[in-house]
C-alpha cells in the first residue's frame, strides 16, 4: 500500500491530493502563477510537507502540460508556466524532499488512469482520446505507455480529416474541428449570444437548427479522428475522455458515424474494438499521477 502526493499542474490551478491504496483521502487546489514558476514550485513543495504532516508519505508524482520525460524527470517543452520547460522537476523535489519523484504528460496520466484503475483496465492496447480546449490523448502498447521518440505520441488533435484548403495547415487539424472549444466557437461566431458546450447540446436535443447541424458536425469530426486511429493503431478499445463525454448521446453517434465510415471491404471496426467514455473525468490528473508512480515504481 503506497501513499502518494499527487499534483495535475493546470494553466489555471495546481490540484493536488493525498492518495493510498487507489483511495483518494483528500484533495485540494491553489492558482497557477503562471508568471512564476519557482512560485508554484515552492507551493507544491509546501502542499508536500502539509501533507506529510498527517501522514507517512511514499512519493510525490506530477500530472504536467507539455512534454515530458518520464524516464529523466524533465519538462521537455511545451508547459505554459515561465521556467518549466527544461525543467529537471524529479531532481528538485528529490533534493528537497528525499522522497521518489514520478512525472509525466497530463494526457498520458489520464490514459495510463484508464488503463490501471479505469474503464481501459484489461485491455492490452488502449487509445485515450481527450476533448477539450484541443484534441489530446495517450496510447497504450501491450500494456505500456508508448510516448514516441520526441514524447510527443497521443497528440491526435494534430492530425488531417479534411485535407487542406488554406496557406494556414493549423486551422485545418482535428483540434479545430473535434474540440469542445471548437464547437462553442463555431456556435458563437454564427450568433450573438455566447452559449456554453452544455447549452449547446442542450439546444440541439430540443431541435434548434443551428446547433443542431454543429453538433453532428462535431460528431462527425470525432468519429473520424477514432477511425483513423483504428487503422493506425488498432487498438482493443478508444476511450473519449473530456466533460463533454458525459453527453448522453454521443457514444451512440460516434459508433454509428464510426460505423458507416468503414468501407465495405474491411471488417466491423465495431466487431473489433470497443469505444466507450473514460471513467475519470475533473480529477483525471489525480488519479493518473498516482497511476504512474505506481507503475514508474513498480519494481
Amino acid at each position: 500500500m503506497k501513499t502518494v502526493v499527487c499534483f495535475d499542474i493546470g494553466g489555471t490551478a495546481v490540484k493536488h491530493a493525498l492518495i493510498e491504496d487507489g483511495k483518494l483521502l483528500e484533495k485540494g487546489s491553489f492558482p497557477t502563477e503562471r508568471a512564476s514558476g519557482d512560485h508554484v514550485l515552492n507551493e507544491m513543495l509546501n502542499v508536500v510537507q502539509t501533507y506529510g504532516k498527517r501522514a507517512k508519505i511514499d512519493g510525490l508524482s506530477i500530472s504536467s502540460p507539455g512534454f515530458v520525460d518520464n524516464k529523466t524527470g524533465t519538462v521537455l517543452s511545451g508547459n505554459v508556466i515561465d521556467g518549466f520547460n527544461g525543467l529537471a522537476i524529479r531532481e528538485w523535489f528529490q533534493s528537497r524532499t528525499g522522497l521518489p519523484v514520478a512525472i509525466e504528460n497530463d494526457a498520458n496520466c489520464a490514459t495510463i488512469a484508464e488503463h490501471y484503475m479505469g474503464n481501459g483496465q484489461g485491455y492490452e492496447n488502449m487509445v485515450c482520446m481527450t476533448l477539450g480546449t484541443g484534441v489530446g490523448g495517450g496510447i497504450i502498447i501491450n500494456d505500456r505507455l508508448y510516448t514516441g521518440n520526441a514524447k510527443m505520441a497521443g497528440e491526435f488533435g494534430f492530425m488531417f480529416i479534411n485535407g487542406i484548403h488554406t496557406d494556414k495547415p493549423e486551422d485545418e487539424i482535428l483540434s479545430g474541428f473535434a474540440s469542445t472549444r471548437a464547437l462553442v466557437e463555431s456556435v458563437n461566431n454564427e450568433l450573438d449570444e455566447k452559449l456554453d458546450g452544455i447549452e449547446i447540446f442542450r439546444r440541439a436535443e430540443e431541435g434548434d437548427a443551428l446547433c443542431s447541424e454543429k453538433v453532428s458536425a462535431f460528431y462527425d469530426a470525432v468519429a473520424m479522428g477514432i477511425y483513423n486511429i483504428a487503422y493506425t493503431l488498432n487498438p482493443d478499445i478508444v476511450l473519449i475522455g473530456g466533460a463533454v463525454s458525459m453527453q448522453p448521446k454521443l457514444l451512440d453517434e460516434v459508433k454509428r458515424r464510426v460505423e458507416d465510415l468503414t468501407p465495405s471491404f474491411s471488417l466491423n471496426l465495431l466487431d473489433i474494438m470497443q469505444i466507450d467514455r473514460c471513467k475519470f473525468l475533473n480529477d483525471a490528473g489525480l488519479y493518473g499521477a498516482y497511476a504512474n508512480f505506481m507503475e514508474t515504481f513498480a519494481k
